[in-house]
């Protein structure tokens, strides 16, 4: 006989994070090693990435976001410039003004939906992600800083979260 246990919540974490930028590089051609030279001298300069999200190529380009944190901004600038002058095709921007909203628990190793309804959670309160990623226990969105106050509202009320 098998039993299988479910834990009871799916969620009971919630973990917000202000201390965050989003790097964009968009229409990096396909064929080069514009990236792995970015995150090679960002790793060089001891800064830390998380978060990487890329597009699928398009006419031969694709466009890469990633998260690192706010207190490398003087470094991430020296590289990034760097590489924009170098690769004038490259659009880079730098947003300071996003927030980390991640929502944990160990029962979402069990229990289907849980992305389904964060995501539904967020898209009813008008919120948008810019960029999400996942575990087997967690899931964090980058949401534009002012949606901040309504989104953790909107999520503690869809999973019974307390203060």
């Amino acid at each position: 006989m098998t039993t299988t246990y479910m834990e009871s919540h799916s969620v009971d974490g919630l973990t917000v994070d202000h201390k965050n930028l989003m790097i964009s590089l968009k229409k990096v051609p396909v064929h080069s090693i514009i990236l792995t030279r970015c995150l090679s001298e960002l790793s060089d300069a001891g800064v830390n990435v998380d978060i990487i999200t890329q597009t699928a190529p398009v006419k031969n380009a694709f466009d890469v976001s990633f998260i690192v944190l706010e207190r490398d901004l003087d470094k991430v600038k020296d590289i990034v410039n760097a590489l924009g002058e170098e690769y004038p095709e490259i659009k880079i921007t730098i947003n300071k003004d996003i927030t980390r909203l991640s929502v944990s628990g160990i029962g979402m190793r069990t229990q289907s939906g849980v992305a389904a309804k964060f995501f539904q959670v967020l898209a009813d309160n008008d919120v948008q992600i810019l960029m999400i990623t996942t575990s087997e226990i967690r899931i964090s969105c980058i949401i534009k800083i002012e949606d901040t106050e309504k989104a953790v509202a909107a999520t503690k009320a869809a999973f019974d979260l307390e203060d």
